[in-house]
């Protein structure tokens, strides 16, 4: 449902702590009107194997506030392949006060529930079917089409195709092997922060039998001028407090928005169960209006070339020494024209993804004789 977090809490609604044993504020940045200090873990606790937040005292001129960055499963779960429901937040603003507590930061319950949120990450594990595995969907996901306001990047470590970021300053889909990245040295993985039982539950599920594929998708909204533009589109308040996105309806829309704007509305055909020229050609001929047989042809050849390799981005590289920008664009309405084949069939890893946000149900490990990842639909 949701990940990681950041909430900001003005200076007068906590106390810090002193003492030996609680560890001290670190300068970490200073300019003229704004300075930056940080509570790090000290040795004991960076041993004991709980998970604590992040948190970083701030002052920009006379406004002095706190902020506290945490990942809200492995908070409460000591993990982020599984995932919390809205049933959880109690337990979570419990947790969260008492993790503060042992970085000597005193805070009511009521502050937490009402901190303002400055940045969150809506997610979702999905279960992969079927035989798919996640480095296969990523590897067509790779064909899409992008604006320019966002940028595609691939993994550029060892193990390609585990891993596709479209991403921009203010925020990001992120789309990766969730299973991969367990196992992933600190550097290369794109969760950076994993933790000691995260690490154990991978080799628990893995030690009998092969793990399942998990594919994650993470929508990151980083800046909050981003987040409340997004909230807004979809019919929610802005300057949200932390009880307030802690909910299905707003993660899951959020997912689910990010999903059919990047990779679906444009980018559709891409996905389709493949046909043969002549019958494709056959169907565009039906179903696109107006069309004459020399254009059709021209649009069979335009898909071909869509679905192979790297898709369309890497079309639009092979001819970009030959056509202009405008001429690009005027490629890539026809490449859109594509989408209005009502007969195309979805492949069955598209549908499934589809059925999961739709769903969208909560991962947990069942024990058992073996322990088993298991989707759990929210009623």
């Amino acid at each position: 449902m949701i990940d990681t977090v950041i909430l900001t809490i003005e200076r007068d609604k906590f106390r810090s702590l002193l003492g030996n044993n609680i560890p001290q504020w670190e300068l970490h940045s200073k300019r003229k009107g704004y300075s930056k200090v940080v509570r790090n873990q000290n040795s004991y606790q960076k041993k004991d194997g709980i998970y604590r937040p992040r948190i970083r005292g701030i002052t920009r001129g006379r406004t002095k506030f706190m902020q506290i960055e945490f990942s809200i499963p492995k908070l409460i779960l000591g993990n982020n392949l599984e995932e919390v429901t809205e049933t959880d937040f109690k337990n979570v603003i419990d947790t969260l006060r008492q993790r503060l507590v042992d970085l000597g930061i005193v805070i009511s319950n009521k502050e937490l529930r009402e901190a303002s949120v400055s940045s969150f990450h809506p997610s979702k594990n999905i279960i992969l079917k079927e035989g798919y595995t996640s480095s296969y969907i990523i590897k067509e996901l790779n064909k899409i089409n992008l604006t320019k306001k966002l940028d595609l990047n691939k993994d550029s470590f060892r193990n390609e195709g585990q891993s596709l970021q479209c991403y921009s300053n203010s925020h990001s889909l992120v789309i990766y092997d969730k299973m991969q990245d367990l196992i992933k040295h600190e550097k290369r993985a794109i969760d950076k922060d994993q933790t000691s039982n995260q690490l154990s539950l991978f080799d628990e599920l893995s030690a009998e039998r092969k793990p399942d594929e998990v594919l994650r998708l993470e929508v990151r909204l980083s800046r909050k001028v981003k987040m409340n533009q997004i909230l807004k589109k979809l019919g929610y308040k802005t300057g949200p407090t932390f009880e307030d996105i802690f909910k299905k309806d707003i993660c899951q829309k959020i997912v689910q928005h990010y999903w059919e704007t990047i990779i679906e509305n444009e980018n559709l055909f891409l996905f389709g169960i493949e046909k043969t020229p002549k019958k494709l050609l056959s169907d565009i001929l039906s179903e696109v209006e107006p069309v004459k047989a020399k254009q059709a042809i021209y649009l069979v050849g335009l898909s071909v070339l869509c679905k192979e390799k790297d898709g369309i981005r890497d079309l639009r590289n092979v001819v970009s020494g030959s056509i202009s920008n405008r001429g690009w664009y005027r490629i890539a309405t026809d490449i859109k024209s594509l989408n209005h084949i009502k007969s195309a069939q979805k492949d069955p890893w598209f549908i499934h993804i589809e059925k999961t946000l739709k769903n969208f149900g909560h991962l947990r490990v069942r024990d058992g004789p073996e322990k088993e990842l298991v989707e759990i639909t929210n009623k």
